[in-house]
């Protein structure tokens, strides 16, 4: 019997843990940016937002291995696997957590327990208005009910025809839209698309080779990137300019798909390696992060504004220890829940 530890790709692992960690690190600026702005400067309302603006790489590259995973055609996934694995997961995660985070506000807020909670509840996960964070699960839904198109789609272009997709894509959801800082917005669309298509197919087509960025040049877009978007907010804030907001807090701001697809392809590698001691925790902690998406909210929301914690009034550390106590409190959750057979499906 080998001792050898097992060799496998551990590249979706990595992008899949960081950026959960930077979507905690975006949610906690921007709750604590909302609640406590009227007692903050504006250079570090500023800060903060900046902060939140940087991190907005993270939700893409989740789309991104979702589209490389799924978009392979080596994954046989039929339509009873379709619906009974992925639609079913993603629903259930959404009935059970939208039930709960109501339950939650209720026992915090105070109010007397009644059927008409649940029914609450049930219409705010129908209209999609329950908290703000599980629009994800709606796109995931939106994105499994098309895959076996999405599929066909994938496996009948060639590389031109491919790289002409997201060149479309590129062009008419991220580049154009562009015009709406300055109060102009364009009238040439793509039907039923949104930028998240971009992503999805984007992830696949790195890993297929269709598009390839050398660590190079990756490196000089992701730095692009970054540089766009602090320059735009830095702009936003000297001039007032509020109409910058729709570019800067949009997924299809060109400087996110700038730093989405370098990103990935920064990390992404289709080399397979062993794991460590350390890379065998990474990859335990990426099966946990669809629950720590879930669940941080819940500590958030606790800590920032049921607990009315102010992480201004006390400097960065405070933020720093929000935001390990979140992440590690998630984590430490999640794992039990694990645990849990019918729960474990959903997270």
């Amino acid at each position: 019997m080998s001792g050898n530890a097992p060799v496998r790709n551990h590249s979706y692992e990595y992008l899949r843990s960081l950026a959960c960690i930077a979507i905690i690190i975006l949610h906690m600026m921007n709750i604590s940016e909302i609640l406590y702005r009227d007692n903050i400067s504006r250079n570090t309302d500023f800060l903060s937002m900046l902060t939140v603006y940087l991190m907005m790489w993270a939700v893409p590259v989740f789309v991104m291995v979702t589209g490389a995973l799924l978009l392979d055609p080596s994954r046989t996934i039929t339509f009873k696997h379709l619906y009974t694995r992925y639609i079913s997961r993603v629903f259930f995660a959404l009935l059970f957590f939208g039930i709960f985070f109501r339950l939650f506000d209720m026992i915090m807020n105070k109010e007397a327990f009644s059927p008409a909670v649940i029914t609450d509840a049930l219409l705010k996960i129908y209209t999609g208005k329950s908290w703000s964070h599980l629009w994800y699960i709606y796109l995931l839904i939106g994105i499994y009910v098309l895959l076996p198109v999405y599929r066909r789609v994938s496996e009948t272009l060639d590389k031109k025809e491919y790289l002409y997709m997201l060149a479309a894509f590129a062009v008419f959801l991220s580049v154009l839209p562009v015009t709406d800082v300055f109060g102009k917005s364009s009238a040439f669309h793509l039907q039923t698309t949104a930028v998240y298509l971009l992503y999805f197919f984007a992830g696949y087509g790195i890993k297929k080779g269709y598009l390839k960025l050398g660590k190079p040049a990756a490196l000089l877009l992701f730095a692009a990137g970054t540089v766009g978007t602090s320059i735009l907010c830095y702009v936003r804030y000297l001039y007032d300019l509020s109409s910058a907001d729709t570019l800067l807090g949009s997924y299809a701001s060109p400087f996110i798909v700038m730093q989405a697809l370098s990103l990935f392809s920064l990390i992404y590698s289709e080399k397979e390696s062993a794991g460590s001691g350390f890379v065998r925790f990474i990859a335990y902690f990426d099966k946990c992060t669809f629950g720590i998406y879930l669940i941080h909210m819940v500590f958030l929301r606790l800590f920032l504004r049921y607990m009315e914690i102010n992480p201004y009034s006390h400097g960065i550390l405070s933020f720093v220890c929000i935001f390990a106590v979140t992440l590690v409190s998630s984590f430490a959750v999640v794992s039990i829940l694990r645990l849990i057979p019918v729960i474990r499906r959903i997270v």
